[in-house]
């Protein structure tokens, strides 16, 4: 079985760095964007199996990076979790309606992450 890459976008360093250093202790390949327009750059050269994007990023937001992706042939498919710390329920229909496939919000747990990016 090949090796599923992710693609985690935050731009706060500490989280950014703990949510790929766990998931790549779970066998995923993990590639990571600090910024939106970074994001879409990584995305085009490497296209990811699942893509947690977090919304309030700087250059390019998360949901203008979501709508991007899903204009791109190449990541129109790929699933995307946005990871966010906007909880209210406006937040979350937008988030999914923009083309997100699951919504989780900050703080989480790390068994329920690991669970959704399965």
């Amino acid at each position: 079985m090949s090796q599923r890459t992710l693609l985690v976008v935050e731009d706060d360093a500490a989280l950014r760095e703990t949510i790929v250093y766990n998931l790549r202790r779970e066998g995923y390949l993990v590639l990571s964007a600090a910024d939106g327009v970074t994001a879409l750059e990584v995305a085009r050269q490497q296209p990811p199996s699942l893509v947690l994007l977090d919304l309030m990023l700087p250059r390019l937001d998360g949901l203008d990076v979501c709508r991007q992706l899903r204009g791109r042939p190449e990541t129109a498919s790929v699933p995307i979790l946005m990871l966010t710390a906007r909880g209210e329920e406006s937040d979350i229909v937008v988030g999914l309606e923009m083309g997100a496939d699951d919504y989780v919000t900050k703080p989480f747990s790390w068994n329920e992450l690991r669970a959704r990016v399965r």
